[in-house]
């Protein structure tokens, strides 16, 4: 409920059950009643032996030491956990030696992308490059057949290179 509804509350919200206070004074009494026919209570019903508390100490010490602690196993142990992966080992081994598919891998199916990272990450200069092709391989027509426009190569210096890299290279 909100607070500006509050000051529009016409009932107090706590009602008590019908007929509540027509018999309320009978059962006052009789609570009273009972209540003090339990205090007039002296001995409580409840017995302890004779010597109890005396021999209590020696007979727990003697109930504690004949609890024999159970042998505790642990679940798994390092000769199993060796043994299973061991087994699991050989197990990937024989799917991979059996289950072998029939087409070779070829350089066709090896992603772009892969070849990418792979040249990136190996820090090759020209020379290495170069020391993989051939003679066939190189034909100078390649290199002069490609006609760059000014707009093409500004682009390229806009996007790869930043004014740093260019005034360092004086």
């Amino acid at each position: 409920m909100k607070k500006s509804e509050l000051h529009n509350i016409k009932e107090p919200g706590y009602n008590t059950p019908s007929s509540y206070f027509d018999n309320f004074d009978d059962r006052l009494f009789k609570r009273l009643a009972v209540q003090k026919d339990l205090s007039e209570i002296d001995v409580p019903g409840f017995k302890i032996p004779n010597d109890y508390f005396e021999n209590f100490e020696t007979q727990l010490t003697e109930r504690l030491n004949a609890i024999k602690e159970p042998k505790i196993r642990p679940l798994m142990s390092w000769r199993h956990v060796a043994f299973m992966s061991g087994a699991a080992a050989v197990l990937l081994l024989m799917f991979t030696v059996f289950l072998k598919t029939e087409v070779p891998l070829s350089i066709t199916q090896v992603e772009t992308a892969s070849i990418e990272i792979y040249l990136n990450n190996e820090n090759l200069n020209t020379y290495d490059i170069a020391s993989y092709l051939n003679a066939e391989d190189i034909i100078a027509d390649d290199f002069v057949a490609n006609t760059f426009t000014d707009e093409s190569l500004e682009n390229y210096l806009l996007n790869n290179t930043s004014i740093e890299d260019l005034i360092n290279e004086k």
